[in-house]
């Protein structure tokens, strides 16, 4: 069976080898797609801003804050930090995969 990833580059080569091809319903399918996964993102995006916002208020700085401090060894390794260090990570990994959806 082939993975979505595979189906993606087999339309991607049917629609380059239909130069002309103009498919109302392939678009909207696709807007679709493409607005479903950006509304999933967002979903997550905003749990994982409300749980950054939980550390913030439990240890009194910002996220930044926070960020820079634990990248630069000024923290130790308490298992609340690696949680909201991995947390940025995602919201940052996050943040990339919108800019593509959007571009």
């Amino acid at each position: 069976m082939a993975t979505t990833l595979e189906k993606v580059r087999r339309l991607e080569q049917y629609l380059a080898a239909e130069k002309s091809l103009t498919d109302s319903v392939l678009d909207t399918t696709l807007d679709k797609l493409l607005a479903r996964e950006r509304t999933r993102i967002l979903e997550l995006k905003a749990r994982l801003e409300s749980q950054c916002q939980t550390f913030e208020t439990t240890y009194g700085q910002t996220s930044a804050n926070f960020y820079d401090r634990y990248q630069n060894g000024e923290l130790g390794d308490e298992m609340d930090y690696i949680e909201w260090s991995a947390t940025i990570d995602m919201l940052n990994n996050l943040d990339q995969k919108l800019a593509l959806l959007e571009s």
